[in-house]
């Protein structure tokens, strides 16, 4: 297939090895010189000027920095071809349903990192097999000491990971949002938030993101940095637990005894290990995107729930904080 990756940095060499682990070698723009250099160095043809190359691609990832996303992929989808934006998709909820409605029937994936990896994706058969019940609660932590961006804060970088992740396996949109950030450095870009989210007649869950406290785990994705990824899923009939960042599972099953206050029948089980190093949960993204381009069918995480609503959620936490009371997204 003929690809088109627009930026090169670090989570862009990511995306060429694992284009290049599906066997395909796509054309690479980047601004930066030393970018360029390095894809030829895998073995891509890098380019100065993207435009020239995008009427002969068929499909198009856009991974610069987030703030560059609206202008890359409204051109691109402009001309009619297939998109793949690196989350966030936009920088506003807006955005994204300019590109949504700009898309029509075009493939248009965002790139919805944890949905594709193995764990998740075990909670979410499992969940729907009813395993553990009906979903009283959720809980989230992603945070760690690790380097503050330019180009967004920890809510667009970090949380809308597991926001995106707790609204798959529920289901749905929460019915209201209670956040507080707090921006340390004053550079005008959170770097801790907490928040609490409530679904109408269902859930509650409880979210922990920031760089500014300490993890446990040398992150997968970002050098240097000492990570905490966990998040858990509690149900009537039991509970489960997923550590990203350790790469272990364990589904709890519970027989509750709420009404009498006898201790809950518990049993334990490890689930599960799969290779999920970067490049193979990305291989697994890309090669969705592929499938879906090669089909004309629409993706896993499209522009509208992954997009649009997504950014409804942080814009929601954004405006809550703002008042200090719960909104509705």
């Amino acid at each position: 297939m003929n690809l088109l990756q627009l930026g090169n940095g670090a989570f862009g060499e990511t995306h060429l090895r694992a284009w290049r682990a599906l066997g395909e070698a796509p054309w690479v723009f980047d601004p930066d010189p030393a970018a360029r250099a390095r894809a030829e160095a895998a073995g891509c043809r890098a380019l100065e000027d993207w435009r020239p190359a995008l009427a002969a691609a068929e499909a198009v990832t856009v991974l610069g920095p987030s703030d560059t996303h609206f202008a890359l992929a409204q051109e691109v989808l402009t001309a009619g071809k297939p998109v793949f934006i690196e989350k966030p998709a936009t920088a506003t909820a807006a955005e994204a349903e300019t590109l949504h409605r700009l898309a029509g029937g075009a493939v248009a994936m965002v790139g919805m990192y944890f949905r594709f990896h193995p764990r998740a994706i075990e909670a979410k058969r499992r969940i729907a097999a009813g395993t553990i019940g009906r979903i009283w609660a959720l809980s989230g932590r992603f945070a760690g000491f690790k380097r503050a961006r330019r180009d967004a804060g920890v809510l667009r970088n970090d949380a809308i990971h597991f926001l995106d992740l707790m609204r798959w396996l529920v289901g749905g949109m929460p019915s209201s949002v209670h956040a507080v950030l707090r921006d340390h450095s004053g550079r005008g870009l959170e770097d801790f938030a907490l928040l609490t989210l409530t679904w109408e007649n269902g859930p509650a869950a409880q979210l922990e993101v920031g760089l500014v406290q300490p993890g446990r785990w040398p992150d997968a994705v970002v050098p240097g940095a000492i990570t905490d990824k966990r998040l858990t899923v509690t149900g009537s009939e039991g509970a489960l637990e997923i550590d990203f960042a350790a790469e272990a599972m364990t589904a709890w099953r519970a027989r509750h005894h709420l009404a009498d206050a006898k201790p809950p029948e518990l049993a334990r089980e490890p689930v599960g290990a799969w290779p999920a190093d970067p490049v193979a949960v990305v291989a697994a993204e890309l090669a969705h995107f592929r499938d879906c381009v090669r089909a004309r069918r629409a993706p896993e995480s499209g522009l509208m729930d992954a997009g649009v609503d997504i950014m409804r959620l942080i814009e929601a936490a954004e405006r809550s904080s703002a008042l200090g009371q719960a909104v509705r997204p």
